[in-house]
């Protein structure tokens, strides 16, 4: 992310006194998004907001590390009418994946959505090509969507859990079919994120859904893949809907705030750390060590990205596996008194590594010991 706002920095002065503006690219990080805009800090906020996208949905929807061509955002001003935001995805020839975004200043609902959508269609193609029968499944969206508002911000849980504390939840059969041109009711939108929530929690450390999402990008026919994928959990649709009644009323009750896995806490509080500058050969991305960053702390472009990271990690903390709790807590004070003090940023840096080092030890060591214990399970 820095590095795009760096690449652009000086271009901005040029486009505020241009009389007719040319569009700005920002990228996100290479293989995931690049945004064009008009308007430079609509192009950024779309960049911030899809790294947000990426850093909470990576683990949910199977992301790698990035696609070999990232997602081609075209934002375009709204109509002068007041038309509502949209949006289009497409699917290009070759498998290039578009999405043409109309929105105002700030990134919303709406463009939430889009994101999600061409991040459905690029996993898509990454793994069946320039299919036509390439999916994103209206109820997967809208539960994308909504994990990523109720990770970022635990109010938001609690509000989800509060708009589904009556009622029953749409049988999984009509929720499964959902598609776009339906109306599309709350009850809907917040009942598809407590079914990725169950669907992943049924499927524990088995491949269950990640195989199950596999089959829905591919367009096969949704009850079908779930039967694949889910063994042995129903026998007729009855059962099934008994099994999706009673897994949405248990996870909707658990009353804790979402707490990421350690592999999750890991790759989102790196993402927070990673600065990358633009080099000064053509098309190159330089990584920058975060002390480094820290003595630039004056520029005004890179004070407001520490200032963005500050904020992102703030929310963040609350959700963080105990493994690397301390490492946030101390890559808080890093962000916080490092900017503002310079004799402490090498004490911070150096504290905020033993924390981050220390945590993933006890993770590899953590991971190796369940995976042993499962080995012996299995040959029993």
């Amino acid at each position: 992310m820095l590095a795009a706002v760096l690449a652009v920095s000086a271009t901005c002065g040029e486009l505020r006194a241009a009389s007719n503006p040319v569009p700005v690219s920002v990228q996100s990080a290479p293989g995931r998004f690049e945004v064009s805009a008009l308007d430079a800090s609509v192009a950024h906020a779309v960049v911030a907001a899809s790294e947000e996208a990426w850093r909470f949905l990576a683990v949910p929807l199977g992301l790698p590390e990035a696609f070999s061509t990232p997602i081609f955002v075209r934002v375009v001003p709204m109509a002068a009418d007041g038309t509502m935001e949209s949006f289009q995805a497409l699917v290009e020839p070759g498998g290039i994946v578009s999405l043409r975004l109309s929105i105002a200043s700030r990134v919303g609902p709406m463009a939430r959505r889009a994101l999600v959508q061409a991040l459905l269609f690029r996993l898509g193609v990454a793994r069946y090509g320039a299919s036509e029968q390439i999916n994103a499944p209206l109820w997967l969206e809208h539960a994308c969507v909504g994990w990523w508002r109720t990770h970022l911000d635990g109010a938001q849980l609690d509000a989800l859990k509060y708009e589904s504390r009556s009622g029953r939840p749409p049988p999984l059969e009509e929720l499964l079919a959902w598609a776009p041109g339906d109306e599309e009711p709350k009850a809907y939108a917040n009942a598809a994120v407590w079914l990725l929530t169950f669907l992943q929690a049924e499927s524990g450390r088995a491949k269950e859904w990640p195989a199950f999402l596999q089959r829905l990008l591919g367009g096969e026919e949704p009850l079908a893949a779930l039967a694949a994928c889910f063994p042995e959990r129903f026998a007729t649709a009855a059962e099934r809907e008994l099994w999706w009644q009673t897994g949405y009323h248990h996870v909707r009750r658990v009353r804790t705030l979402p707490m990421l896995e350690p592999r999750e806490a890991r790759e989102q509080l790196g993402a927070l750390v990673r600065f990358v500058f633009a080099g000064s050969a053509e098309d190159t991305d330089v990584v920058v060590p975060l002390r480094q960053v820290l003595n630039h702390a004056n520029d005004p472009v890179v004070a407001a990205d520490l200032a963005r990271r500050a904020m992102d990690l703030a929310r963040l903390i609350p959700a963080l596996h105990p493994f690397y709790r301390n490492a946030g807590l101390t890559l808080a004070e890093v962000l916080r008194d490092g900017v503002k003090l310079p004799m402490r940023r090498e004490e911070l840096c150096a504290a905020f590594e033993q924390d981050w080092n220390t945590a993933v030890d006890i993770e590899v060591a953590t991971t190796a010991a369940l995976d042993a214990l499962e080995n012996q399970g299995t040959r029993r």
